[in-house]
């Protein structure tokens, strides 16, 4: 299994693309340095959110932008801003960034590339001597992943004002530690957090730079992916209630198996996605079944549904489906069926202007784009639902992500900041 080294990254440096302002060994460099910080035995990178090796790798990334001259302050949580003053202070800002934590033993570039790529961007504006009307703001949100508190996109909800101080006491980590407690351990103030709120109407857009973590990419050969929109997740529970019974004295047709009907039911929601749109999905990633004895016919069955697309509308019309498959199922089987209903995110569309935008830099440097929603959820999609918001993507080795495996090419990281540089500075510019 290869995972994350310098000299690695530096195989492909004479296949990179010469950006102005930009050097692909500064880009190494620094990508590394980060990569020293939550190493794991596998070769992966474990980045909790309020743990020491988060806010070492904050402190390292708080150094660079001071380097370059940012105003650099963190709010009442812990996310981190660097702020390059435009011409005209007084406009809404163009905000950019991502995020430093991790999924446990996680890969070196989701969220760590973005945050970089947005500093890059910015510093070479700085070496062109390039000032943009509008201030451009770099943000490193914190705890994107919600890997320690069960708690994701946690930075960017709280600058949205979706938090409140009783939000914060329900979460607690694996050991007992709870998020509050957390962050007090290291000098944050969770009783003000409605400080961090910023208003919708002082951002003007926010644009994320991710890798893609899926393989569209990569086998389009295409270097950068337009993101249209950003998909909204919606969890529903399906339980299927039969008859516990002794697997070998209970002839065949005188069975009310749940796995059997849970079966059907999975194999049924893997073909009802693509009836309703060419973006929506549906996953069931978990199944809980009781008693779980080899010989025994389980009499309940649990399968958890996750079904996402870009367009609310046609994703409500497909968890429509899905439940009624389930009923249709139970009552052939002459079972019974409790539904309960999750968590349920409002997907983002992408505006066609930051969309057209980002073809523009792309395409202007002879790049491949491929447009495509993206089915994780980002910081831009919390942003996206106040504000203009965007993402460009780039290319994911074997599409692989959330594992030491992950890896992005020096090239394609490239390609990405200089989309990103012209981009941040036409939003600016407006």
């Amino acid at each position: 299994m290869k995972v994350f080294s310098k000299d690695r990254l530096l195989e492909e440096l004479s296949q990179c693309p010469k950006v102005d302002g930009i050097d692909p060994l500064d880009v190494a460099e620094r990508l590394a340095k980060m990569a020293e910080i939550g190493v794991t035995p596998e070769g992966g990178f474990t980045r909790y959110p309020y743990t020491r090796e988060e806010q070492q790798v904050k402190e390292v990334f708080r150094g660079w932008m001071e380097s370059i001259g940012l105003e650099v302050h963190e709010d009442t949580v812990g996310n981190l801003f660097g702020r390059f003053e435009g011409e005209d202070p007084s406009l809404p800002v163009v905000m950019t960034g991502s995020h430093l934590d991790t999924v446990p033993n996680g890969g070196a570039f989701d969220g760590a590339l973005g945050c970089l790529s947005s500093l890059m961007a910015i510093e070479a504006m700085i070496k062109q001597g390039k000032k943009p009307k509008r201030t451009i703001e770099l943000a490193v949100f914190v705890d994107e992943e919600g890997a320690r508190f069960k708690n994701g996109i946690f930075g960017s909800r709280v600058m949205m004002g979706e938090v409140t101080p009783e939000d914060l006491e329900k979460f607690a980590d694996a050991n007992g530690v709870s998020l509050v407690d957390a962050m007090r351990e290291q000098g944050y103030q969770p009783e003000q957090v409605a400080l961090s709120k910023r208003r919708a109407e002082d951002i003007f857009a926010f644009l994320e730079l991710h890798i893609e973590q899926g393989k569209i990419l990569e086998n389009e050969e295409k270097q950068i992916g337009i993101v249209n929109g950003i998909a909204g997740p919606s969890w529903r529970t399906f339980t299927f209630l039969g008859s516990t019974d002794h697997a070998g004295n209970t002839p065949m047709h005188m069975r009310k198996d749940t796995v059997v009907a849970a079966s059907e039911f999975i194999l049924g929601v893997e073909k009802l996605p693509r009836q309703f749109s060419e973006t929506a999905v549906a996953t069931v990633g978990k199944v809980n079944v009781f008693p779980n004895g080899t010989n025994v016919i389980a009499g309940k069955t649990e399968v958890v549904v996750d079904a996402r697309d870009i367009v609310a509308e046609s994703r409500d019309q497909m968890l429509e489906a899905i439940t009624a498959l389930a009923q249709e199922i139970a009552e052939k089987r002459e079972l019974e069926l409790k539904v309960e209903v999750g968590i349920s995110i409002p997907p983002v569309i992408v505006p066609d202007c930051i969309q057209n935008a980002i073809a523009k830099a792309a395409e202007t440097n002879g790049l491949g784009v491929r447009t495509l929603p993206s089915g994780a959820g980002h910081d831009a999609m919390i942003l996206g639902k106040y504000v203009p918001s965007g993402m460009v993507f780039v290319p994911s080795l074997n599409g692989k992500s959330h594992s030491p495996e992950e890896w992005t090419s020096l090239p394609d990281c490239m390609n990405g900041m200089l989309v990103m540089k012209e981009v941040l500075f036409e939003l600016a510019s407006q």
